[in-house]
């Protein structure tokens, strides 16, 4: 039986990662091939685009319209009105305070370009030290962030529609004193791109892989302007561009690529002051900062994976703000003058199938699956309503919310059993499924895995959960379903930050390991990418979510995905905390926020 009361239970599951020794040297993607340099590179061979779409005026990246106010049945209300940090936001009359965050994460990200520990690492760690080229407008709760000026004030597409060029922002210095030019953008490409580059950096080009791999070529214009071609016409670039942020050429020649995040240097609102790994970021705003300098004094992270520890936390004043504290704690925290703070956004949490071998090389038993996970019972009785059920990638009032497919998979066992039995299982099947122990927008997973393990139960699939640290799963989602590190287990439990096109992009057959990043389940379907393809080359927004709505139809029909449920960006602050606006996002603007005494 699974009580709720496990959800305040520290892991029980961490000896179970002994296991993982040999997963430590798990087979990562290679990085891509280098994007060029030289002024006018030569395009390299690339696969034919599956479309010959025809991009119209330049045009700002689509906006995925935020949820329309809705209520569903299961009494939580989605949407704007949700969130319970109006009051917050408003309060912008103080300043000072020191704000401590427990975070999910299972250690401090290193504070890298980006960070690692996933979206978390770059929501509390990246986005403070480092700015974007272009960086998201998230200090507004009505719709869901699009990139906007960042380091770069200004970009445009050229005649070709490959060509971007990008007007820097002047006058901006990094924390060390030395200023952000032209050259410290193209030295930063280098350090993740160019293998023949000194200060290459493997580990940085990973991570930024997914974001950078259409870049044909880059080039210095003059000393405020920068170009990058792309290998086809690819209008999303200004989201790649927001992702993209800016170290220091300075400290990274002076200290290298191995001791750079012990001296971490951005141009962003904030500058580390005090690292210890595994305990504790320390920060201090930055005086200098080219957008204002931010209100509060300092700012601390510290790691705190479970959650009840995140709870004790806040309710003795240790930390001010809790991310995803178990959710029984939520009614009490709230009736004890904490604000609670809840927002519909693109966020889901899935299971990534391996396509490769039985049974979910077959499609009727992935969909099987589809019909048997009980979302509502999830998001009602287990989490107590902090979270609303995922019937396709993207939720009900999305752009890219397929209508056609709708809520097709909502919880029918014996439709699950009958297509079990279509596919040639009619006495079930067993599977292994791997799962975070915690970490970066994952919830509360081993709770969560108990109760799709019962679901499956009930349909005759014997689903066996393998408890993995979170930057292991991750280390397995970059190499895919083709890595035999990977292969061993028949899914993966894992969270999706779904903040631009780039998701939709990570379905198509170009993006599988080891030539693309990151189809995680090896996912192959021509329709699908003559769809996506067309979506990424074409400029006019209402076409191209158009476009992207049909792909997305076309991935639900496949289900190389399991649709769990999409979550609420659940977070408690002290009601001493004052100015934080809860976007529509994973990512948080800090730089208003300031802590009352």
């Amino acid at each position: 039986m699974i009580g709720k009361t496990s959800l305040f239970r520290p892991s029980l599951l961490k000896q179970g990662l002994v296991a993982m020794t040999l997963l430590v040297a798990a087979c990562a993607p290679q990085a891509p091939a280098p994007a060029r340099p030289a002024a006018e590179a030569t395009t390299a061979p690339a696969a034919k685009p599956a479309t010959e779409a025809k991009p119209v005026a330049d045009a700002k990246p689509a906006a995925p319209a935020a949820a329309a106010a809705a209520k569903p049945a299961n009494g939580v209300a989605m949407g704007p009105q949700l969130a319970g940090d109006e009051p917050i936001a408003k309060d912008r009359s103080g300043s000072g305070g020191t704000l401590t965050i427990a975070m999910s994460a299972g250690n401090i990200p290193y504070p890298n370009t980006p960070p690692n520990e996933g979206f978390e690492g770059r929501r509390f760690v990246g986005y403070q030290i480092y700015d974007g080229i272009l960086n998201f407008n998230l200090d507004q709760p009505d719709s869901v962030p699009v990139p906007g000026p960042g380091l770069a004030e200004s970009w445009k597409t050229e005649d070709d529609k490959l060509t971007w060029t990008f007007k820097l922002r002047q006058g901006v210095k990094f924390h060390d004193g030395s200023a952000l030019d032209v050259d410290a953008v193209i030295f930063n490409l280098n350090r993740m791109l160019n293998k023949d580059f000194e200060f290459y950096d493997p580990d940085v080009s990973l991570l930024n892989r997914s974001n950078l791999i259409a870049v044909d070529s880059y080039k210095k214009v003059d000393e405020s302007t920068f170009q990058i071609k792309t290998r086809y016409p690819y209008s999303i670039m200004p989201y790649e561009m927001a992702f993209i942020t800016i170290a220091s050429p300075t400290t990274i020649k002076k200290v290298g690529n191995k001791d750079y995040i012990k001296t971490p240097v951005g141009t962003g609102p904030f500058k580390v002051t005090k690292y210890v790994d595994g305990q504790v970021l320390e920060l201090e705003p930055n005086a200098d900062y080219w957008g204002g300098k931010p209100k509060l004094d300092k700012l601390i992270l510290r790691p705190m994976p479970d959650p009840a520890t995140r709870l004790a936390a806040l309710q003795s004043g240790e930390v001010q703000w809790a991310e995803v504290p178990p959710p029984d704690s939520v009614a009490q925290l709230r009736s004890s003058g904490f604000n609670v703070l809840l927002k519909q956004y693109p966020h889901t949490i899935l299971i990534f199938l391996n396509l490769n071998d039985p049974p979910f090389n077959n499609p009727k038993v992935r969909q099987a699956l589809q019909y048997a996970i009980d979302r509502d019972k999830m998001c009602n009785d287990l989490l107590n309503g902090l979270c609303v059920p995922a019937y396709q990638y993207w939720y009900e009032g999305h752009p890219w919310f397929n209508t056609g497919v709708g809520k097709r998979y909502a919880y029918d066992p014996a439709k699950a059993k009958a297509l079990l039995a279509e596919a040639g299982f009619p006495n079930g099947v067993s599977i292994n499924v791997s799962y975070p122990t915690g970490g970066s927008g994952n919830m509360w997973p081993q709770p969560m895995m108990e109760l799709l393990q019962a679901n499956f139960k009930a349909v005759g699939v014997d689903m066996k959960i393998t408890p993995l640290e979170w930057n292991n799963i991750l280390t397995l989602y970059r190499a895919s379903f083709n890595s035999p590190d990977s292969r061993q287990y028949n899914g993966m439990f894992f969270s999706v930050a779904s903040l631009s096109p780039t998701s939709v992009m990570n379905f198509m057959t170009s993006r599988i390991p080891t030539t693309g990043c990151c189809n995680a389940s090896a996912y192959s379907a021509d329709a699908f990418d003559k769809l996506g393809q067309g979506g990424v080359e074409e400029f006019d927004a209402a076409k191209q979510n158009a476009l992207f709505n049909q792909a997305m139809g076309v991935e639900a029909e496949d289900s190389p995905t399991l649709f769990v449920v999409h979550d609420l960006n659940l977070r408690v602050l002290s009601p001493k905390v004052r100015g934080f606006v809860q976007a529509q996002s994973w990512f948080a603007d800090l730089r208003n926020v300031w802590v009352s005494k």
